[in-house]
C-alpha cells in the first residue's frame, strides 16, 4: 500500500475497508503458528508474535514467511531479527524478495508451496496458519495451503 499512497496527490480520494475478521488467540491453543505475510500484512503477524513470545506461559512456536518487493520495503526487520535471536527455537523468519539486492541471501520471487513446506509447520489439527497481504497474494496463499492439505479450520486470513 505504501507504493500506492506515495502516488496519491493532494485532493485524491481513497476507499478503504477492514479490518477483516477477528482472530482470537488463546495461549497454548496450538503448538505452532505458521504465518504468511506480504508487505504491510506483517502488522497483525507482528502483534500476534509479540503477544505470544512475551508471554512466559506460552510455548507456541512461530514460523513467519515474509514477502516484499525490495529490501527497503521490509518493515520491522530489526525487531523480527531480534525476536529470532531472543527466542531461538520459538521464532523463525524467512524473507522473500521479488527484486532483491545482489548480496541477498533469502528467497527470491514469491511465497511458493515449496517455501511453505520448507519453513512452516506441516498440516495438523494442532497448528494454525495465518495469512495477510494483498488480495492476489491472499488468494494464492489460500490455494497453496489447500493444495498442501491444511484444513479450512486451521487457516485464518486477516
Amino acid at each position: 500500500m505504501s507504493h500506492h499512497f506515495s502516488k496519491l496527490q493532494v485532493g485524491d480520494s481513497l476507499s478503504v475497508r477492514g479490518p477483516k475478521g477477528r482472530f482470537l488467540y488463546r495461549p497454548g491453543a496450538v503448538k505452532a503458528l505458521g504465518m504468511l505475510a506480504g508487505g504491510t500484512g506483517l502488522t497483525p503477524m507482528f502483534q500476534v508474535s509479540r503477544a505470544v513470545l512475551e508471554n512466559p506461559k506460552d510455548s507456541t512456536k512461530i514460523y513467519l514467511i515474509y514477502a516484499n518487493v525490495t529490501y527497503e520495503d521490509i518493515l520491522l526487520k530489526e525487531e523480527l531479527d531480534n525476536f529470532h535471536r531472543k527466542y531461538p527455537g520459538r521464532f523463525s523468519v524467512h524473507y522473500v524478495l521479488e527484486k532483491p539486492p545482489n548480496d541477498w541471501e533469502g528467497s527470491v520471487g514469491y511465497i511458493s508451496k515449496e517455501l511453505i513446506q520448507s519453513f512452516c509447520p506441516a498440516p495438523s489439527p494442532d497448528i494454525q496458519m495465518l495469512r495477510c497481504g494483498p488480495p492476489m497474494m491472499n488468494k494464492a496463499m489460500q490455494a497453496h495451503l489447500d493444495a498442501l492439505g491444511y484444513s479450512k479450520e486451521t487457516q485464518f486470513q486477516f
